[in-house]
């Protein structure tokens, strides 16, 4: 396997045709076809259907398309780190789907400003892979909930409870609390990728209380969008809410959950390095604990 075959792989899956990729390329379609077939003849395994023209990733080329984008992301921090020498640091952290961006975006700016020289690049992952990313190396720090760290410097940032969103003109958006046999029969949309999903849908359960879902999703946008536009309720951790419109949160009386939202620190960093991001966490692990109530 070459970095030149990924590279032919990456730019016929993004355009969807091998003459046009090689064009854009500058090499010649049989040069392009042959590279494939000979990293199709090494993996064991077709990676690409093609027909008529038109070329589409195989159920194993999808995943093997995604750790081909990896790879050559590594490599071109590899070329950045090393044209600019030791005066600049650079660093992958590893977020969360279900971490608000604005959040994100704060300890973005907060650790450029406490090192001018050092160079973000955000990735990502779900907390069972973010882990492996950081023992691989493919990540630096890795933005992830408690339960779902395994050693390393962690950095605990706030307590994150789960609240029950409704539109602000809901009946309950009214009301000071609720309990779960309150949600037994109401249109509720299911955020499919929760980390504290299958926990949450056990506790229902052993209620007796029935979700009637109306949506799906695995984008906690949407889910929020469509709560806003009252197509039904959902269950969120209160930090997702905090820059939403339209909708209002409310607190159970009988449904205690919540997850810590912090920064794992891979132990391959440099301890100067660690050191300063270790300070400029902490310090923001005061600001959002005023920020975001750790209870209601």
């Amino acid at each position: 396997m070459t970095l030149q075959q990924l590279r032919y792989l990456i730019a016929v899956v993004a355009v969807g045709n091998i003459t046009e990729a090689a064009k854009r390329l500058n090499v010649s379609q049989p040069a392009l076809s042959a590279g494939l077939s000979a990293l199709e003849a090494d993996l064991g395994g077709a990676l690409l259907d093609r027909k008529r023209g038109s070329v589409r990733l195989t159920p194993l080329g999808a995943r093997f398309h995604r750790r081909a984008l990896g790879i050559l992301n590594e490599c071109d921090l590899a070329k950045r780190e090393f044209r600019h020498g030791l005066s600049r640091s650079f660093i992958t952290v590893g977020i969360l789907p279900t971490i608000a961006m604005s959040f994100v975006l704060e300890i973005v700016q907060r650790l450029s400003a406490a090192a001018p020289d050092l160079q973000i690049s955000l990735r990502e992952g779900d907390s069972l892979v973010l882990p492996g990313w950081l023992t691989q190396g493919r990540i630096d720090v890795a933005l992830t909930i408690a339960d779902r760290i395994d050693g390393g410097a962690w950095i605990p940032l706030f307590r994150d409870p789960f609240m029950l969103v409704c539109p602000w003109n809901h009946r309950f958006a009214q009301a000071s609390s609720i309990c779960l046999g309150d949600l037994d029969g109401e249109p509720f949309i299911l955020r499919t990728h929760c980390e504290r999903g299958v926990e949450a849908a056990d506790i229902l359960s052993a209620r007796g209380v029935r979700l009637h879902c109306v949506l799906r999703t695995d984008q906690d946008r949407r889910a929020l969008e469509a709560v806003a536009a009252g197509v039904g309720v959902t269950i969120v951790p209160r930090s997702l809410v905090v820059d939403a419109t339209g909708v209002t949160t409310v607190p159970f009386q009988d449904f205690v959950l919540s997850r810590t939202v912090g920064a794992q620190l891979a132990a391959s960093l440099k301890p100067a390095l660690a050191a300063s991001l270790i300070a400029t966490l902490k310090e923001l692990a005061e600001h959002s604990a005023r920020d975001i109530p750790a209870d209601t």
